[in-house]
């Protein structure tokens, strides 16, 4: 039982790792505008493997209504 729980682990991960790798070709392959508006990084990244930078409530600049 071992054995299959953790191969069923396995191809789990390795799913989820090309769902995420096809999710980053596609927004990739959107035009820098609508990237730029999605909050996705430039494109002169240094790896291609490196993760997005993620946006978190605590870090985003406080807008002040005029």
């Amino acid at each position: 039982m071992f054995i299959h729980h953790s191969l069923t682990d396995y191809l789990q991960r390795r799913a989820a790792a090309w769902r995420r790798r096809r999710t980053e070709r596609y927004i990739s392959s959107l035009p820098p505008e609508i990237q730029k508006d999605i909050g996705w990084p430039s494109g002169n990244r240094t790896s291609s493997r490196s993760a997005p930078r993620v946006i978190t409530p605590e870090l985003e600049p406080t807008w002040q209504p005029r």
